[in-house]
C-alpha cells in the first residue's frame, strides 16, 4: 500500500502568549473492519489512524484518540499557545503500528 499523504499547516510566526492554529489533514481510508468489499463480499480489514499527537519542542501539548466514527481523510484543527521558537511535530499512529510524522518550525517573537 502506498504511503498516504499527511499535511500540517502552522503559521511561520506568532507572538509570545498568543494562540495559533495548527491544521492537519491525513489522507486515509479509515476502514472500520465492518464494510464488505463490493466485488468479493469479504470484510475489508480494520485500518484506522487511532491516535494523533502534537509535540511542541518535544513536549506533548495535544493528543486525540480516534475510533471507527472518524471519517476518511480526517481533518483536524486546534490551538496551541506560543511559548518559544521551535518545532511543531504531528504524529499519526495507525492500528497497524505505522507512525507518520510531519514537522514545521515556528518563530515566536516578543509581544
Amino acid at each position: 500500500m502506498a504511503r498516504s499523504k499527511r499535511r500540517l499547516k502552522v503559521p511561520t510566526s506568532a507572538r509570545r502568549g498568543e494562540s495559533f492554529v495548527v491544521k492537519t489533514l491525513a489522507e486515509h481510508p479509515m476502514e472500520t473492519g465492518r464494510r464488505r468489499h463490493s466485488d468479493t463480499g469479504e470484510l475489508v480489514p480494520l485500518s484506522l489512524i487511532e491516535r494523533l499527537e502534537c509535540r511542541y519542542n518535544g513536549e506533548l501539548v495535544f493528543y486525540s484518540d480516534w475510533f471507527t466514527g472518524v471519517s476518511p481523510n480526517p481533518y483536524l484543527t486546534f490551538k496551541v499557545q506560543a511559548k518559544k521558537s521551535g518545532t511543531i511535530e504531528i504524529t499519526w499512529i495507525e492500528t497497524s503500528g505505522l507512525r507518520t510524522t510531519e514537522a514545521r518550525d515556528i518563530i515566536v517573537t516578543e509581544s
